[in-house]
């Protein structure tokens, strides 16, 4: 898939983004608040420093989490929440206008301006998720500021990495074979990591997962430090594949193509969102037939690159 993205879509963007930042410097001169604004500005400015190899989407400058206190000390939640916006706007405003958009492949340009589009023409869902920390803050900033890039069916956090711990989830029996995995790969970090979000999930199924790796293949060229694309779910356990067989593509798709499934734990983590939503997982847990397991996928760089090309589309 090839998409040709003209400029007026960036323009009629940054004219949104542009209205929206009004609103908002309005709003904060109405209450007094103009240092929280001018904090907001700096609050981006303290990502313009390469973060730790491998960090993820989560990772946040000491800079930008002293102002954050600040101004909840000085305004409470509410200000919070409103300095946040502000930030998040400013960091897309500097995206609609910085040359990395326009390098983004023309795919993943494409599903970077339909969330972009989410957020300006809807900003009420991304203005109540302003909580810093929050999964859903960080997926919106993480877009806004280009620390993650849409990708079909998922996010991607283009500066991810894998915990040495992984070695030793298995059991020392399978310590060998992890150790030639990640010999194979060349280390731990740093990964793409693809990530569903709350705010999109409409692509949630096997064609826009599919698209979201064609995305990953094509970013490489973009990074070529990275060694593969990593995810982690309780739905890669093999078990799934027999009590949820629509879900078995999520696995045997990757695995197909090359990628490693390891087993990762035993959480809560990973028993909560399997029986989220299904009845029929929640009985199999419930009458102990069926223990959620996080695993995690490992997919190298060249396999799903050859991966994608099998397809045509990379």
């Amino acid at each position: 898939m090839r998409v040709m993205i003209h400029p007026d879509p960036i323009a009629r963007l940054l004219a949104s983004v542009a209205d929206l930042l009004a609103a908002a410097r309005a709003r904060h001169e109405a209450a007094g608040t103009e240092a929280a604004l001018q904090a907001a500005t700096r609050f981006v400015d303290s990502f313009d420093a390469p973060p730790p190899v491998g960090a993820g989407f989560k990772y946040l400058p000491p800079e930008a989490r002293a102002l954050h206190a600040d101004v909840l000390g000085r305004h409470g939640q509410d200000g919070a929440t409103a300095f946040l916006f502000v930030a998040l706007l400013v960091a897309l405003e500097r995206s609609l206008a910085s040359p990395r958009l326009q390098q983004l492949p023309a795919r993943v340009l494409a599903h970077q301006l339909r969330h972009y589009e989410r957020i300006v023409t809807d900003p009420e869902p991304t203005m109540q998720a302003c909580v810093l920390d929050s999964d859903l803050f960080l997926k919106e900033f993480g877009l806004a500021s280009l620390r993650m890039v849409a990708a079909g069916s998922n996010l991607v956090d283009v500066n991810s990495g894998v915990g040495r711990s992984l070695l030793w989830k298995n059991g020392l029996r399978d310590l060998p074979r992890r150790l030639t995995i990640f010999a194979r790969l060349g280390g731990f970090r740093p990964f793409f990591e693809i990530h569903a979000h709350k705010f999109h999930m409409a692509e949630f199924n096997e064609a826009g997962r599919n698209e979201c790796y064609r995305c990953c293949a094509e970013l490489y060229a973009l990074h070529p430090e990275v060694r593969g694309m990593m995810a982690g779910s309780w739905f890669y356990d093999p078990v799934v594949a027999r009590i949820s067989p629509r879900l078995a593509y999520l696995r045997e798709v990757p695995e197909r193509g090359g990628a490693h499934v390891l087993f990762d734990s035993f959480n809560e983590e990973a028993a909560g969102n399997a029986v989220a939503a299904s009845a029929t997982r929640r009985k199999l847990v419930e009458s102990g037939q069926y223990r959620p397991a996080g695993y995690v996928l490992l997919w190298p760089r060249a396999r799903q690159i050859a991966w994608a090309r099998a397809e045509g589309a990379a």
